[in-house]
């Protein structure tokens, strides 16, 4: 067993932002939006994508963004190539590493991680892009969320070179090595869950408005690979935003959350029929559902997920505590497989993480039976 790192144990330990806190989820939406999370892609002028830049230069790139980093202080620094699998896969579990990491060949040396204890905000070195400045918010969307865009530029007008180090263009705004990039350099994703849709058989109209609305659609990808429970059995998404040339970075979200409106209106409209017309037969659902998670020796992720959609219906329903949507949130992350590799300080074998799994959604669920029972 390797010696615990305390930033990475801290990082797996670390709260969960989830779409059950009333404080950021208006009271119309029943937790449909887990998070969204903000992406501003920068890189230096002067210097090529990584895609294209030599080893010596993303050697370069890192050094200038380590520096950059280091003045800002309050983030712990990783290099990605010195990180385990198991941690690779728990960064990604948390929203912080894209699901799909580039590797390109002669450059993962200069690959880095800046990242807070919490993990709501992070840094990316030589990611595709130079830097990559992500932050998670909880919840559903809000004109408040404006506000908490990562505030990395520095002062001055953007359209004056001489105030900032990255690379600029009058009639483009920031470049970027994809052009759905380009303008104010920002991309919002937003995780959602979408049962409603999935019961009543209407994802692909959902799918099909927003590729229409210019949001990319994707279900939320298992760890692992072929499993009994499909993308639909969970009801999880990613909604993406799509290109932002000519707006600028507010536009961006504003737009963004205006286009998925109508299908998080939709998934409400669709619970409700199934509260309504189905009552009984759904609350029974819900109950064994319940009883999958806390009464079987082995556990896979997959059927976790798809047993914790239903009780996450439930809840932002009414029909079964509220409070259990954020900790079957807070499930889905620590009883992944990187976290589970990671707080046992080794790689599992398929049985034995099912065995753990299992054991850390009953204990979970233990210690917090007042808010589940």
């Amino acid at each position: 067993m390797d010696s615990p790192d305390p930033f990475l144990s801290a990082l797996a330990a670390a709260p969960v932002a989830w779409g059950g806190n009333r404080e950021v989820s208006p009271e119309s939406d029943p937790g449909a939006l887990v998070l969204i999370r903000i992406h501003s892609f920068r890189n230096f002028a002067g210097l090529p994508f990584v895609a294209s830049a030599p080893p010596n230069v993303c050697a370069i790139v890192a050094e200038k963004a380590l520096s950059l980093i280091a003045r800002s202080g309050g983030l712990e620094v990783k290099r990605l190539a010195d990180c385990p699998p198991r941690v690779i896969r728990m960064l990604r579990e948390r929203e912080i590493l894209p699901r799909r990491a580039v590797a390109f060949p002669g450059k993962k040396e200069f690959k880095y991680l800046a990242a807070g204890p919490g993990g709501r905000d992070w840094i990316l070195v030589n990611e595709v892009e130079h830097m990559t400045f992500g932050r998670n918010l909880p919840g559903g969307p809000g004109a408040w969320m404006l506000a908490q865009l990562r505030p990395e530029e520095p002062a001055g007008d953007p359209r004056e070179a001489a105030h900032l180090p990255w690379a600029w263009s009058r009639r483009f705004g920031y470049l970027a090595s994809d052009p759905s990039r380009i303008g104010p350099g920002i991309m919002v994703e937003a995780i959602a869950h979408l049962p409603g849709l999935a019961l009543s058989r209407q994802l692909p109209h959902a799918r099909n408005y927003l590729a229409a609305a210019g949001v990319a659609f994707l279900p939320l990808a298992l760890p692992h690979g072929p499993t009994a429970f499909g993308p639909a059995d969970a009801g999880l998404f990613r909604l993406l935003s799509r290109g932002g040339l000519g707006k600028d970075r507010d536009g961006v979200y504003e737009s963004f959350t205006r286009r998925v409106q109508p299908v998080l209106r939709l998934e409400r409209q669709a619970r409700e029929r199934c509260r309504d017309k189905h009552h009984k037969r759904l609350g029974e659902r819900m109950q064994q559902s319940f009883q999958r998670l806390t009464g079987t020796p082995l556990l896979d992720y997959g059927e976790m997920l798809a047993a914790s959609s239903l009780v996450r219906m439930g809840a932002g329903l009414g029909m079964l505590k509220p409070e259990l949507e954020g900790v079957l949130e807070e499930l889905r992350v620590f009883a992944a497989s990187g976290h589970l590799a990671v707080t046992s300080g080794r790689e599992l074998v398929k049985e034995e993480e099912d065995f753990t799994r299992a054991n850390v959604v009953k204990s979970f669920l233990m210690d917090h039976s007042g808010e589940v029972t």
